[in-house]
């Protein structure tokens, strides 16, 4: 079998598009272990390199592409384009298909589809230049609508009154170029579901891991931040350690809530579901991430070691998903 590896160019100096380096040295090391050729691809995004692509790919004529791309430089929101080339061109690709990715990156309609589902979620405004109708007292929670990996969120992201937050939207709304999401802050835990498709029609809940904020001072906001995620040096990313099948938590009632995200969606091959756990044990699920990341060191590889799970069993479940449909 002939796979190719695909993702986009590596922004040095930028930890969440460095990652990518981790997820091919992962499906790499899988691939050799299953004894499957493979190629690595780094495609450009204008229309000229995405013709020499499609060029290069008839001539590897792989059996599937292991897609990584997760990113597009005029912008996240067109990152899932790329997959839709690939169902144009015919190549049989893993991970969640084009429709999947592109209502997962809006925030904001992944939100309105959790609704429509009856799939608990917290209440949520936009603003897009308008004032939205922010209740007085309650705490809120600003993102991005179309970023990923937590970027544009950090302690400042919080608000705990409305004439602040209102205050700060303008500035947001110039700095990241796109609808804000205004989505109620649930104070509580936070916990995450990682979900794999075994390729014959089983799709596996895998331990739930709480994010533990370990040595939080009282007056810095619970979240899992872009330092927590990306800077070694931080101190979110050395004090957020997680721990599986946290006490106090119904995970077998979280683990539900995140399959009827997976079928709400129609992920494929692999997705993980981030929670937010109110003071009386409520889940909400916050957020749905199709094709999360799959380095050495993720949390969704942590959570498939706790199932039992090998690397090379998980991306051999990847691809047989990927050549089933």
């Amino acid at each position: 079998m002939n796979v190719a590896i695909v993702h986009e160019e590596i922004l040095q100096g930028r930890p969440d598009s460095e990652d990518l380096l981790g997820q091919a040295s992962l499906v790499t090391g899988a691939l050799q272990a299953l004894n499957f050729s493979h190629k690595i691809f780094t495609p450009g995004d204008s229309l000229t390199e995405l013709y020499e692509f499609l060029g290069q790919m008839s001539e590897y004529s792989p059996t599937l592409v292991f897609n990584l791309v997760e990113s597009h430089p005029r912008g996240q929101r067109l990152f899932p384009a790329f997959s839709g080339l690939l169902e144009l061109a015919g190549f049989p690709y893993t991970g969640c298909p084009y429709d999947t990715l592109l209502t997962t990156t809006n925030k904001i309609t992944a939100k309105s589809i959790m609704r429509a589902c009856s799939i608990p979620t917290p209440g949520w405004h936009v603003f897009d230049g308008a004032v939205p109708p922010l209740r007085p007292h309650c705490h809120y929670i600003v993102k991005p609508s179309c970023e990923d990996a937590s970027v544009g969120i950090d302690d400042t992201s919080i608000f705990t009154d409305r004439e602040s937050l209102l205050k700060s939207l303008p500035e947001a709304y110039a700095t990241h170029k796109q609808p804000l999401l205004i989505e109620e802050f649930i104070t509580g835990r936070e916990l995450n579901v990682s979900m794999l498709d075994h390729g014959n029609g089983k799709i596996e809940a895998l331990p739930a891991a709480e994010i533990v904020f370990q040595d939080w001072p009282e007056d810095k906001p619970k979240i899992v931040n872009y330092a927590a995620k990306w800077l070694p040096r931080a101190f979110e990313y050395n004090n957020t350690p997680r721990q599986f099948n946290p006490p106090g938590i119904d995970t077998e009632y979280v683990k539900r809530i995140a399959l009827s995200c997976w079928r709400a969606f129609g992920l494929r091959g692999y997705g993980r579901v981030d929670f937010r756990v109110d003071e009386s044990a409520r889940a909400y699920a916050i957020e749905v991430n199709a094709n999360p990341c799959i380095s050495h060191d993720s949390g969704y590889m942590a959570a498939a070691r706790e199932a039992g799970y090998t690397e090379t069993a998980v991306v051999n479940s990847i691809i047989e998903a990927a050549l089933r449909k």
